[in-house]
C-alpha cells in the first residue's frame, strides 16, 4: 500500500495530477461504487484509486479530532490496511465516503491512548480551532466586528453540532450518511442538524448563509 505521505496533498504537484488523471482514464473514470466492487474482488488498482481519491478528505476530517497529523495518517493507513485484509468479508457499501469517514472516526477514538496529549472525546479539539464553516462565514463578512461576533457564536455550539454542520455543508453528506458516520438514527440526525442551524440563525440574524 502507498505511504500516505506520498498521497496526501499529492494533488498539489502537477506530475501527481497528471498521473492521477491517467490512472482515472485507464479505469474509465469509475465511480466509488464501481471501485468498491472491484476492490472487494481483489482489484489492487481499484483499491489504490480509492485510497488516492479519499486520502485528503479523510485527512482533513481526521485533523478535526487531533492535531497529531502523523497519528491521523496512521489511522487512515490502518483503515485501508484493514479494508484490504478483510475485502472478501466486506459488503457493498451504500455510501463509500460515509463508510470511510465512519471507519476513520471509530479508529481515531479506538486509538485514543496513542494521542500525544490527554485529549478525550469531550475535551479534544474536535472542530474547535479549525472548523471550516467559521472561516467560510468570516470570509463573507467585511468588518472585524462581525468576524469577532461570528467566532463567538461558533464557540457556543456543541462539538456534535459543529461536526454535523461540517459533514452536511462541507462534505455534502445526506442524513443517511451522517447517521452512519456519527452512529445516530436518521431522526436524531434531523433533530441535531435542525437545532444546529436554528441556533446559528437565532444568534446571527445578520448572516444570509443558510
Amino acid at each position: 500500500m502507498e505511504k500516505l505521505n506520498t498521497v496526501i496533498g499529492a494533488g498539489q504537484a502537477e506530475g501527481d495530477i497528471n498521473e492521477a488523471a491517467i490512472a482515472l482514464n485507464n479505469c474509465a473514470v469509475q465511480n466509488d461504487q464501481d471501485l468498491w466492487f472491484s476492490f472487494r474482488n481483489g482489484d489492487q488498482k481499484a483499491y489504490t484509486l480509492l485510497l488516492r481519491s479519499h486520502a485528503n478528505i479523510l485527512f482533513s476530517y481526521g485533523c478535526k479530532f487531533s492535531k497529531d497529523e502523523d497519528f491521523i495518517k496512521d489511522c487512515i493507513q490502518d483503515v485501508f490496511f484493514e479494508l484490504w485484509n478483510r475485502r472478501d468479508k466486506i459488503s457493498q457499501a451504500a455510501n463509500v465516503k460515509a463508510y470511510l469517514f465512519k471507519s476513520l472516526r471509530l479508529r481515531i477514538f479506538r486509538e485514543q491512548s496513542k494521542w500525544r496529549s490527554s485529549e478525550s472525546f469531550e475535551d479534544s479539539i474536535l472542530f474547535k480551532d479549525e472548523f471550516n464553516i467559521e472561516s467560510h462565514l468570516i470570509q463573507e463578512q467585511t468588518t472585524k466586528e462581525i468576524s469577532g461576533k461570528l467566532q463567538t457564536i461558533l464557540t457556543t455550539l456543541t462539538e456534535r453540532q459543529k461536526e454535523i454542520l461540517y459533514l452536511h455543508f462541507f462534505e455534502d453528506m445526506d442524513h443517511a450518511g451522517i447517521a452512519r458516520i456519527m452512529g445516530l438514527n436518521r431522526q436524531s440526525v434531523y433533530n441535531l442538524l435542525y437545532r444546529s442551524i436554528t441556533t446559528l440563525r437565532k444568534k446571527a440574524e445578520f448572516i444570509n448563509f443558510f
